[in-house]
């Protein structure tokens, strides 16, 4: 590619700050100290922390209202599969363990102790 005018002044211009050893001013040095002391002065100070109740720290803990609706979900739903279990439920463990042992939730001889 043939060079023109203007690409002869960039490459002379690019030439003399090649030449050049660029060093920052005593004054921009300082200035960025400066600011580099005021911005890891405001990162030591404490955080001001607010009293919160037990279940304010929990529901922190646990990740928020999104985290928490997912686990009431996960709850429910195996609250709901160990009282009901759906039927392959049932010949899954039976084929696993060999059979299967009913016990009645709410049978009033088990709560009385007459069983037997």
């Amino acid at each position: 590619m043939k060079m023109n005018d203007d690409d002869k002044i960039l490459d002379a211009g690019f030439a003399q700050m090649r030449a050049q050893d660029v060093v920052p001013s005593e004054g921009l040095l300082d200035r960025i100290m400066m600011d580099a002391d005021s911005v890891l002065a405001a990162n030591i100070a404490p955080p001001v922390r607010t009293k919160q109740g037990l279940g304010a720290m929990v529901l922190d803990v646990i990740g928020g209202w999104p985290s928490f609706g997912g686990l009431a979900a996960a709850t429910v739903a195996g609250l709901w599969i160990g009282v009901a279990p759906p039927a392959a439920l049932a010949d899954i463990s039976a084929g696993y363990l060999g059979s299967t042992v009913e016990v009645p939730l709410f049978d009033t001889e088990i709560l009385l102790g007459l069983d037997g």
